[in-house]
């Protein structure tokens, strides 16, 4: 009996379809796609908002160091400070002497410049403004402290199980971390329960005065569909971006840490997508358990932010760059700067803002009169009526006359 080499090939095939080990559908998608020449060592996850559904991932559990995605934080806080009614859009953010010390990015206010809420939320999300976010933080909950005492609040009712913050801004601090997993959940919280405020989100560049603010986020104008997010650098996390976008009515999110350049950045996450909208479905996000002991953040200054390492990468100013990709198309001018400017207030400020500003400290107090004895001129101790007839006229009554007698 003879067997043709077509048939013995599929009995082969699926012998070892049989004892391989499953195959998660990530996995499956991720050799699909034609992603398996990414590197191991970056964390990335597309996902499907629908459900949350998994389409592609890798270390997604895994610590890293957000830089200024950690202001995807910042902005949630603040959001739910505005629904809970404890600010207005129109309430003040004052620039304070602590936030200008904020090192670049930044916008540079002098200090006590007021501008609202939601104008300073536009600008965290678009130019990515250290000082504003540090305004933010001080304006809203009154300290720094207090307001990243929220922030972790908040990771914990989220379940963001991997994620701790320093600051609201993402400068570089060894103890501040999420992984890509929690970044979704954040993404899609932010993106679920505050859909007032997506355009923040989509808007690709800010006018102030005669200056221009493009986003960081190159998919904006050149990937079509493209909804946001926000993206973040320091020289320890590399280029890190959340990433979404919309195509026949299906929003996925990409999650990319840890690249090489802003270019590198952006044709990643929209490889991800790409594959993601190719690929009809995936896994619950559940599915993927955390390993038994969290890994990470790893720490790449000395790979990223070596003299060679920035004379090789091309890093252009995000409103000039010049990308050569089949995933993204050259920058197409699609909206109209927004105009951002200070003033405006027409909300009242904070609590928070109001305890910093009346803070008991800084009140001045009366001084308690010291505890001494007064004594007269011989050195004996006055009574209490000579004390009083001393500092008070007290009017004392007239002697009676006697009777008969004429005064």
């Amino acid at each position: 009996m003879k067997i043709c080499r077509c048939g013995l090939a599929v009995v082969l095939l699926a012998v070892v379809l049989a004892l391989a080990p499953d195959v998660p559908g990530p996995v499956r998608a991720h050799a699909q796609a034609g992603l398996s020449d990414i590197s191991p060592d970056i964390p990335y996850v597309v996902v499907d908002t629908a459900d949350n559904s998994v389409l592609a991932e890798n270390r997604l559990h895994q610590r890293w160091h957000p830089a200024s995605l950690t202001k995807l934080m910042t902005a949630y806080v603040t959001f739910r400070a505005i629904a809970d009614g404890e600010i207005s859009a129109g309430s003040p953010v004052t620039v304070t002497a602590n936030a200008l010390k904020a090192p670049p990015s930044r916008m540079g206010y002098p200090k006590g410049t007021q501008l609202r809420f939601d104008t300073a939320l536009r600008i965290l999300i678009v130019k990515s403004a250290n000082d504003i976010a540090v305004a933010v933080a001080e304006s809203l909950a009154g300290s720094v402290e207090d307001f990243v005492a929220r922030m972790n609040a908040q990771a914990r009712r989220l379940g963001l199980t991997n994620s701790h913050f320093v600051n609201p801004n993402g400068l570089h601090d060894a103890d501040q971390y999420v992984s890509a997993r929690d970044l979704v959940i954040l993404s899609s919280a932010i993106w679920n329960e505050f859909p007032q405020y997506r355009d923040l989100f989509e808007t690709p560049t800010i006018q102030t005065g005669d200056k221009l603010h493009t986003s960081y986020n190159l998919l904006l104008e050149r990937f079509d569909g493209a909804t946001g997010m926000k993206t973040g650098f320091v020289c320890a996390s590399g280029y890190n971006i959340v990433t979404s976008a919309e195509r026949d009515g299906r929003r996925l999110v990409a999650v990319v840490l840890g690249t090489s350049s802003q270019t590198e950045r952006a044709e990643l996450a929209a490889r991800l997508l790409l594959a993601g909208f190719d690929t009809p479905s995936g896994r619950p996000m559940a599915d993927f358990a955390p390993p038994a002991a969290p890994s990470g953040p790893v720490n790449l200054r000395n790979t990223l932010c070596s003299k060679e390492a920035r004379e090789a990468r091309y890093d252009p100013a995000s409103e000039n760059a010049v990308i050569t990709s089949p995933y993204l198309h050259q920058r197409q001018v699609t909206r109209v700067p927004v105009q951002v400017e200070t003033g405006g207030i027409d909300g009242e400020p904070s609590p928070g803002w109001l305890s910093r500003a009346f803070a008991v400290s800084k009140v001045p107090l009366p001084t308690r009169r010291p505890d001494y004895a007064v004594v007269d001129i011989h050195g004996e101790a006055l009574g209490s009526e000579a004390l009083l007839r001393g500092a008070i006229p007290v009017p004392l009554p007239s002697p009676r006359a006697a009777p008969g007698t004429v005064q």
